[in-house]
């Protein structure tokens, strides 16, 4: 049985240092600000003397979250390293990020370029022979972002009507 995500609510890149991250994805690519949290011995708070994180909504049902580095001591570490069902706290960070792509329609893609432009920001544009475009450039943090105009909705509803999908037991 499928489980049916409606996509994806919250991503999270680590950055080392807030001010840059937030001119790069709020004042340059204009994601408005939706909610800041401070940190402090270990929890979350709604401080923004010192923000720790921010989020910012990106479109549909997804906001981003900018957040720095968290520094846990050994006892934190150990437990980190246990299942999940035998933590104390949570620890909602780990893996390795490989890229960030959000979905932008055709009709708006020259837009987002011309905002690069604007704004400086180093791209790549690739074009596939269905016509979708993806760009590639990096935020102030070095993390590969891509806007990509392929809807992923249309396409997994294409290759269900053609067959192409690998479904549970397969």
């Amino acid at each position: 049985m499928q489980i049916k995500s409606k996509g994806i609510s919250e991503a999270v890149l680590e950055v080392k240092n807030m001010s840059l991250a937030v001119e790069f994805w709020h004042e340059k690519l204009g994601f408005p600000i939706v909610d800041k949290w401070g940190y402090n011995n270990g929890q979350f708070s709604n401080s923004e003397e010192e923000v720790w994180a921010t989020w910012l909504y990106v479109g549909g049902n997804t906001r981003l979250g900018l957040w720095l580095p968290r520094d846990f001591d050994q006892d934190q570490l150990t437990e980190k390293r246990e299942p999940i069902s035998k933590w104390n706290g949570l620890f909602d960070e780990g893996g390795i990020h490989v890229h960030l792509a959000f979905f932008i329609e055709l009709a708006d893609i020259d837009d987002a370029i011309n905002r690069l432009e604007l704004c400086g920001i180093d791209h790549k544009i690739i074009i596939n022979p269905a016509g979708h475009r993806r760009v590639y450039f990096k935020d102030s943090e070095n993390n590969v972002i891509e806007f990509y105009t392929l809807n992923m909705y249309e396409d997994y509803l294409m290759r269900l009507r053609e067959g192409l999908l690998k479904t549970v037991g397969d």
